[in-house]
């Protein structure tokens, strides 16, 4: 079993790479000229995930619903994969206009719009219910606030919607929460991150995901922590003998327009692009949803030789010294508590 887990994830590294160079040489552009005498705006749409990830069939799904609904004014083309660059340089590209739409996490928005860098906080969602209360009820004041704060940094906000909960993927065994103290851990770029693992006893370092792929591989680092469906779609899951359900941060992600697009388009298209992200919202959050726990029932009974469940209510009081250390987010924190069921 070792050996073809082996074997299949040294194919992941191989096509991630072989993705990885294609983007490095694709036109990067903003295309939003008419298509030829067809009348047609063809907007690009960038994103990091697979033509198969739940959130690509919801942003296709977005597309044909605008173009329908447009009469064929406006056409979005989706680029996956990063063919358009990582996340980063999709919202770079979204805020100056040489992209045109994008999907990517809150985290490394946050780097953009320092307003929702509190959404890192670790155990601030406690569940799925507590995350469609916070984030997509389209009533819910804290979505107000963080596509106010988003559109603010030079964005138009189409909608949130979801990423999920992240979980811990490791080659040392974790039995218990003491397991964990000086665990090599790649996170993503991200202070609160950092002050998580390190309150709880890690050494986390940053690295990209690509990176994080050969440390796995290599044993330069112990472990990594990510959703379970891109821990699978990306072959992180078959590098690993350990998974640690911890649920320790959730993740919102968020659908990006640029704003020089949106200002362009009519109210009626406007009201359009509106309706479809709200429909692409609810498609991916339920597609992610079930795709989450069948990549978990996967990872637990074919691919990894250990499985645990750590203590929420020990882990929650162990990093209660990151909240401490910012109380410029007490506000946020309070709302976003009172709104847990």
């Amino acid at each position: 079993m070792k050996m073809k887990k082996r074997w299949m994830a040294a194919l992941t590294a191989a096509v991630l790479s072989l993705s990885f160079l294609t983007g490095c040489g694709s036109d990067a552009g903003s295309s939003d000229a008419s298509d030829g005498d067809s009348g047609t705006t063809v907007l690009k749409m960038g994103h990091v995930y697979a033509e198969d990830y739940p959130m690509h069939i919801a942003m296709q799904e977005m597309s044909d619903y605008i173009y329908e609904n447009t009469d064929g004014r406006y056409q979005i083309d989706l680029y996956a994969n990063s063919t358009l660059g990582g996340e980063s340089d999709l919202i770079e590209g979204v805020n100056i206009g040489t992209v045109d739409m994008c999907f990517t996490a809150s985290t490394p928005l946050a780097n953009t719009v320092p307003a929702i860098s509190y959404l890192d906080l670790p155990f601030l969602i406690q569940d799925y219910d507590h995350a469609d209360a916070v984030f997509f009820d389209t009533e819910s004041p804290i979505r107000t606030s963080i596509m106010s704060d988003i559109d603010a940094a030079g964005f138009k906000t189409l909608t949130l919607m979801e990423n999920g909960f992240r979980q811990l993927f490791t080659n040392k065994d974790v039995q218990t929460i003491e397991d964990l103290k000086g665990m090599k851990i790649r996170v993503m770029e991200n202070a609160l991150h950092l002050e998580l693992w390190e309150a709880l006893g890690a050494s986390p370092t940053t690295m990209s995901a690509s990176e994080a792929l050969t440390g796995l591989q290599q044993g330069t680092i112990d472990a990594m922590e990510v959703f379970n469906t891109a821990a699978v779609a990306n072959g992180y899951a078959e590098m690993v003998s350990h998974y640690v359900e911890t649920n320790h941060i959730y993740t919102c992600g968020v659908l990006l327009m640029s704003s020089r697009v949106w200002n362009s388009l009519s109210a009626e298209d406007q009201a359009v692009f509106e309706e479809a992200a709200l429909l692409a919202m609810d498609s991916n959050n339920q597609g992610l949803r079930e795709a989450d726990e069948a990549e978990r029932e996967f990872i637990i009974n074919d691919l990894v030789d250990t499985h645990t469940v750590l203590d929420q209510d020990q882990l929650r009081e162990m990093v209660q010294s990151v909240y401490d250390a910012h109380p410029e987010y007490d506000d946020m924190v309070e709302q976003i508590q009172a709104l847990a069921g």
